[in-house]
């Protein structure tokens, strides 16, 4: 009976299986903490996304209602209403109170005489003279009638 027993040759335990057996464990729990770990980083980042675009809306929203009230604030009834509501006696002016500007060029413009001829003349006079200076030609305006 002694042919049908294994030789051993050490009474102790294996070491070798006990050793990929924990590193198995090991591999299982590590892939177990890093799913969780990234389905918690998609939900956060899901919520931050969340408010983020609501955010990004009320923003487009309040940016369109500021651009209506713009539009309202800058039209002509409204700005006429508002010269005569705080009487600042504001009106149109007259061909004698508006200045060209000239790209590079120095113009003495004298106000027009009532009736004595259609084109300005470039006189000075003592009392009333302007004096117009321009660098460079004055921006396109973009406003909306």
């Amino acid at each position: 009976m002694a042919k049908n027993r294994k030789i051993q040759s050490g009474s102790g335990v294996r070491l070798g299986p006990a050793v990929k057996v924990f590193f198995v464990c090991l591999l299982i729990a590590s892939l177990g903490v890093t799913f969780v770990w990234q389905k918690r980083l998609l939900y956060s980042l899901g919520v931050k996304t969340d408010g983020l675009e609501k955010r990004l809306a009320l923003l487009k929203r309040e940016n369109e209602f500021r651009r209506q009230q713009m539009a309202m604030i800058q039209s002509l009834p409204y700005l006429d209403a508002r010269v005569k509501e705080l009487r600042l006696g504001l009106g149109v002016p007259t061909p004698d109170q508006i200045l060209t500007l000239v790209e590079g060029a120095v113009i003495r413009i004298a106000p027009r005489q009532p009736a004595a001829s259609a084109v300005p003349t470039l006189t000075a006079l003592p009392d009333k003279t302007y004096l117009a200076w321009a660098t460079k030609p004055l921006p396109p305006t973009n406003r909306k009638r």
